[in-house]
């Protein structure tokens, strides 16, 4: 009997002081850390993102058209190298895409700055001559990107398309399709 009040007794003490200690963090040797040298996870990310630099250039001086159209898809490859769960419907219209790519994604984390250079006013992704990207989700890994050209007329002789289909493919997308199959 005796030990059964004993138990009871020091399983209640021990009960007391994890209740009485919950919430209260250990303290390090060099003291807290300050707030502003670790992120804050609980709070949103700032709007410099993926996109500042992947996509610094995009639509400039230096670059050309079939070079701007490249970034976009190096780009975009980037984003899905980071984001495995993702269905073709979460690209399927230029709008859809530029929604994945603010945060609307399975790890609620924006890729693409609200005020990044490749988007118009009315938030699409553009090519540098202001017409927005046309999109084809060909499978879940591969997106086809159409640019109007200079033109801005869509499915014309100077259309702008990526991948190339004329173009041979590079040696690592020969490989890539091989892992695909």
């Amino acid at each position: 009997m005796k030990a059964k009040s004993f138990g009871a007794c020091l399983a209640l003490f021990i009960l007391g002081v994890l209740i009485s200690r919950r919430g209260s963090e250990p303290k390090t040797m060099g003291g807290t850390p300050e707030t502003n040298d670790y992120p804050v996870f609980s709070e949103e990310p700032p709007d410099s993102v993926l996109s500042d630099t992947m996509l610094a250039g995009y639509a400039g001086e230096t670059t050309s058209a079939t070079e701007d159209l490249e970034m976009i898809a190096r780009y975009i490859d980037s984003v899905f190298l980071l984001v495995k769960d993702r269905d073709t419907a979460d690209y399927s219209t230029n709008e859809d895409l530029v929604l994945f790519l603010h945060g609307s994604n399975s790890h609620r984390l924006p890729f693409l700055a609200k005020n990044a250079k490749a988007l118009n006013g009315t938030g699409q992704i553009v090519d540098r001559w202001d017409s927005p990207l046309i999109l084809h989700p060909i499978s879940r890994k591969l997106l086809e990107l159409r640019s109007a050209g200079p033109d801005k007329i869509p499915y014309t002789e100077d259309d702008l398309l990526w991948p190339d289909r004329e173009k041979p493919p590079a040696p690592h997308e020969v490989f890539q399709q091989r892992l695909d199959r």
